[in-house]
């Protein structure tokens, strides 16, 4: 069944992928100066999705086999669970300030630092030692923090000091979304061919490979950009400001521009409970497919794999579902919508019923909504987030997620399923109801400007 599933799913992203592929727009009178243009945008595209996938490949490679791993070693149930939320408390302390950094210190600089941390991170993988694993948690939990936030930042500085398109950055985040998803099945058959050959360590020396050649291609083929984007003119105006800015940390910088913009904050606190619900699900949807496969009557194992690999292609989906919305001229923040809403449905269902077809479509759903919900933030992101604290803000984005996640997991032993799906549906739909928000505030922008220029 799930075979069939995963086949249709795979059909069904060929099928959008290439029924809908973006309409060319060069022709052959097409100005010698736009062609330029687009040789340059291609060849940022390139280096940026090459490195992305990179990274994001040696990143999924590690998460199938922790568990396992720190099983072998003959860990507790109670060290694993704690080696579990150490990696999120490290993102949300340690991980928050070193990311915030990138801005003054340099996003190609932090992003070199990023597979250094996570490279070792990986490695400290073949100790034994429960002092030793939990040091590498620490240390993958300050590379999670850079990696969302630091490569995105460096990509989004580049785009705009070039004066690309908004329209070209959405398709560059929409491809890494795609990417993210494609990758993952990748990782996953990587990690299951080096399991069976050599140990539960494999992957994570397989990533480390991943991570280095990573580092290499930055090093030759990125440019340093820094939050920092003032004139010479203005840079001479603002010589004394600048005294009393190296009294304030780059953090505390962003903090301010967060609480200042009320539609910053919103976009943040979108940001953080849809990604705690996204993670909180990563703990959920086994159990109950589990539950729900033995009350229809089965007693075999389930293909986790293959359905793991069925939802990153609807990860795929969603991103091609993204870029056809946004070719028919679809605002960012209206695809945001349809996000949240049927990503709190899907939440929903697990609530009301234990049919395992019906859950495994949910979850399928929800992950598309995934797919669909990256490009969408890195867009709405890329637009109201001041450059000369991008890193951090992105990063701060993050505190309220990993808290949430931190609290979930330390609870999530007295809370029921049906509890644990509620709280992630409710997640859903506070995202919904912020972005809604923002969408009529705009709307009503929108017809401001229409009545004054009527007016006029």
């Amino acid at each position: 069944m799930y075979f069939f599933y995963f086949i249709f799913l795979v059909v069904a992203c060929i099928a959008i992928t290439y029924l809908f592929k973006p309409k060319n727009e060069e022709n052959k009178n097409e100005k010698p100066e736009k062609k330029e243009s687009n040789a340059e945008y291609q060849k940022l595209n390139r280096s940026y999705l090459i490195v992305y996938s990179l990274v994001v490949t040696g990143d999924w490679l590690q998460g199938p086999y922790n568990y396992s791993l720190y099983q072998s070693y003959g860990l507790s149930l109670e060290k694993i669970g704690w080696l579990s939320v150490c990696g999120f408390l490290s993102s949300l302390v340690l991980g928050t300030y070193v990311g915030s950094i990138a801005d003054k210190f340099g996003r190609k600089k932090m992003c070199l630092i990023f597979c250094l941390l996570y490279g070792t991170s990986c490695l400290l993988r073949y100790v034994p030692d429960f002092y030793i694993l939990l040091f590498g948690r620490v240390l993958s939990g300050i590379s999670t923090s850079l990696l969302f936030s630091c490569f995105e930042a460096w990509l989004i500085n580049e785009h705009n000091s070039k004066g690309f398109a908004n329209s070209l950055l959405s398709n560059t985040l929409t491809w890494a979304a795609f990417l993210n998803g494609l990758t993952a099945i990748i990782s996953g058959l990587i990690g299951n061919v080096v399991v069976s050959y050599f140990s539960y360590a494999a992957p994570y020396g397989v990533a480390v490979i991943f991570f280095s050649i990573s580092a290499v291609y930055i090093q030759l083929n990125w440019n340093e950009n820094y939050g920092d984007t003032s004139s010479e003119g203005d840079k001479k105006e603002k010589k004394e400001d600048k005294k009393e800015e190296k009294k304030s940390s780059a953090l505390i910088k962003g903090i301010s521009v967060i609480f200042k913009d009320f539609t910053i904050l919103s976009v943040g606190l979108i940001q953080s409970f849809f990604e705690a619900a996204m993670y909180i699900f990563v703990f959920l949807y086994s159990p109950i497919l589990e539950e729900a496969h033995k009350l229809s009557g089965h007693d075999d194992e389930l293909p986790f794999g293959l359905i793991f690999a069925g939802f990153m292609v609807c990860i795929m989906i969603g991103s091609r579902i993204f870029n056809i919305l946004t070719q028919n001229n679809w605002k960012v923040i209206t695809i945001s919508l349809p996000v949240f809403l049927l990503g709190t449905l899907s939440m929903l269902l697990p609530i009301i019923t234990m049919n395992e077809h019906i859950l495994y479509w949910a979850f399928a759903l929800f992950e598309t909504c995934c797919g669909m919900f990256f490009p969408t933030l890195g867009c709405i992101k890329s637009e109201i987030i001041p450059e000369e604290v991008r890193s951090s803000v992105m990063n701060l984005f993050r505190v309220p997620m990993n808290a949430i996640v931190v609290i979930v997991l330390l609870k999530i032993s007295s809370l029921s399923q049906e509890i644990q799906f509620i709280i992630c549906a409710i997640l859903c739909a506070l995202s919904f109801i912020l972005s809604a928000n923002i969408h009529s505030k705009e709307n009503a922008k929108a017809k401001a400007a229409t009545t004054e220029k009527k007016d006029n």
